[in-house]
Parts: structure tokens; C-alpha cells; sequence
């Protein structure tokens, strides 16, 4: 790789321009960061590795490989009802032997230019992290803000409670499809728009902070949409000893979804996975309210005392599905 890790380092991650915060005592440049944390305050972590040709196509663009980096750990720190504060980067690069000195200089610059500009967006500084040579990877750490004894948890959902989605889901499980020309006969007579939007769904995630701020007072529990939302509703499902009832004609359905069967869609919504939308619970004399403020939220089901995850459609019948979500080791 030429030039040493110090120059990348001082060429593409040290940006004058970008996020400065108050609360950072010492960031890039020596061995450790340090930082002065709110009085009062608790640190929310979370940390995310992508990696290429599983978590991104191969020939993802840099720009979106740097967004969807950064965009899914600001999810989690949404998820918790977490204000960003600063983040860290570990990136794993080609050798010579893969990318010239050419390509690397325009990669990088894109990377970074997306990154920084995903950062101010959220107000998150990086403050440090490392650089090495290997198969494309990128880990990013974030760290959030969260008032002393607050924090959205998977366990908290009561039994009775609403059951809520952000946003329309499975658009970005066709946007994978589409980018991998899988299924490109079932997809022809989707609009150029849909494709493109679908496509934009799958690379460039939107992060729920605000929503997350909001739901902190209100919601029992919450987590975001990475695998689908029957594996990501089960894992709250399982932390706080209840079970759900889920009215599927109820879930929304991203228009790329448009083209394919009621059962087709439906198994993208429920199980394809990479949809960062938050999905949380509260109680039914709260919903009104947060419908109000927010009134793209959907309501989709409800806790239940009985154990397990049952879909039921409109005529009241038990809905059967064969999709699961993903498993990064299933």
C-alpha cells in the first residue's frame, strides 16, 4: 500500500471541516482518545463490522459503503433513545495487489466526503481508530448520550402493549435483488423510480434518531430492523417473557414491494432484513399521541401473555410463513 498509515490517516480522516466537539478532550493523532462525558450522563456503545461481499455486494460504491457503515450504528444508538456523540473507525483495505494508488486515492476520497458527511448530519465526531490491509471491512464503533437510569431495552414490552413500526419495510430486500440481478423477471415491470428507491432503501439507511429521542419517555421497549422484523421482534419477544399477535395486512409495504404476490411481499416485509426502521412498543394510552407527532408510524400488533409470535391475517386466521430473517451464522 504506498504511503504509510500516518498519510491516510492525515489525508482523508482528519478533515478541518468536520464535526468538533466540546466534550472532546483529545482525538486523532495519539495512541488513545480522550473525552469529557456529561455530568449525569450515561454512554451508550454500540459497535458494527461490514463486511464486503456479505454485508455489501462487491461492488458497492465507497460513498454507500461509508453511509451504511456509519448509518446502522447510528440505528442502534436510535434504538436505545441515545443522543450521538463520537465514533471510531477500524478500516480494512486491498493491498497493492488488488487497487492501484489511483483507484485507492478515489476510494478513499468518496469514503470519507460520505462519511464526514453522514457525521454532521447526527452531530458525531470520530475521535480515533486504525488502519490495515486485507480484505475490504469496515468497523465503526458509536458512542451516545443517555440520561442516568434511561435507555430504550429489548425488555421492557408489557403485556397489552402496541406493537409500532417506523416506516414502510422490504424496500432494501429488493434493492439487494435488484443490485445481485436476482429474480430481474419479477422485478421487470417495476418503475425505474421504485428500482432506484430501492436501491437508495439498501445503501443508505436512514438512521431514526430523532424518532428514538422522542420514543424514550414513551416506549417500553425497542430495537431497530436489521434482520427482519419477525427475527428482530423476537429478540424483544424472548428478553421480556411475553409473546405477540401481529395483524399482517397491517405491516406496510415498501412500493418496490408492488410487483410481487400478498405472499411474496409479506416474506420480504417480515424477513428480508435491512430495513433500519425502529420497531417498538407502548402502551395503547400513549399511541394516539405519538401517532399525532410522528403520523408515518404504523401500528402492526400487540403484546400477548401466551408465548410466541403469531401472525394472523384479516379474516382472523393464523398466517403461515416460511421465512425467518437472517442469521449471520444460520
Amino acid at each position: 500500500m504506498a504511503g504509510s498509515e500516518f498519510q491516510l490517516i492525515q489525508s482523508y480522516f482528519s478533515e478541518p471541516d468536520q464535526v468538533e466537539r466540546s466534550d472532546l478532550i483529545l482525538g486523532i493523532g495519539d495512541d488513545c482518545a480522550i473525552v469529557s462525558p456529561k455530568d449525569q450522563s450515561h454512554l451508550a456503545f454500540s459497535i458494527d463490522t461490514l463486511n464486503s461481499g456479505i454485508h455489501f455486494p462487491h461492488n458497492t460504491s465507497a460513498d454507500a459503503i461509508a453511509y451504511k457503515s456509519l448509518a446502522v450504528n447510528l440505528s442502534d444508538l436510535a434504538a436505545m433513545g441515545a443522543e450521538p456523540a463520537w465514533f471510531t473507525l477500524s478500516l480494512t483495505l486491498p493491498g497493492d495487489d488488488e487497487w492501484d494508488d489511483a483507484f485507492r486515492e478515489q476510494w478513499l476520497n468518496l469514503f470519507s466526503q460520505s462519511l464526514f458527511a453522514l457525521a454532521a448530519q447526527h452531530n458525531i465526531q470520530l475521535i480515533g481508530g486504525d488502519t490495515t490491509h486485507g480484505s475490504l471491512s469496515v468497523t465503526i464503533q458509536v458512542c451516545g448520550y443517555l440520561e442516568q437510569g434511561e435507555g430504550l431495552k429489548r425488555s421492557g414490552a408489557q403485556v397489552g402493549d402496541i406493537i409500532v413500526v417506523t416506516g414502510a419495510l422490504g424496500a432494501a430486500a429488493v434493492g439487494l435483488d435488484i443490485v445481485l440481478e436476482r429474480n430481474s423477471v419479477q422485478y421487470s415491470e417495476l418503475s425505474d423510480n421504485d428500482k432506484q428507491q430501492a436501491v437508495q432503501a439498501l445503501n443508505y439507511p436512514q438512521p431514526r434518531i430523532k424518532e428514538g429521542l422522542s420514543l424514550q419517555a414513551v416506549a417500553h421497549s425497542a430495537l431497530d430492523l436489521s434482520d427482519g422484523l419477525l427475527s428482530d421482534l423476537g429478540h424483544i419477544l424472548k428478553a421480556s417473557h411475553v409473546g405477540a399477535q401481529l395483524q399482517v395486512e397491517q405491516v406496510p409495504l415498501a412500493s418496490a414491494l408492488s410487483c410481487l404476490d400478498k405472499q411474496q411481499a409479506w416474506e420480504k416485509a417480515l424477513a428480508g432484513g435491512d430495513d433500519y426502521e425502529l420497531c417498538f412498543t407502548l402502551a395503547k394510552k400513549d399511541w394516539s399521541r405519538i401517532k399525532l407527532e410522528f403520523p408515518h408510524f404504523v401500528a402492526i400488533g400487540q403484546i400477548t401473555a401466551e408465548k410466541g409470535l403469531r401472525l394472523v391475517a384479516a379474516n382472523g386466521r393464523e398466517y403461515k410463513i416460511n421465512a425467518k430473517g437472517y442469521d449471520h451464522f444460520g
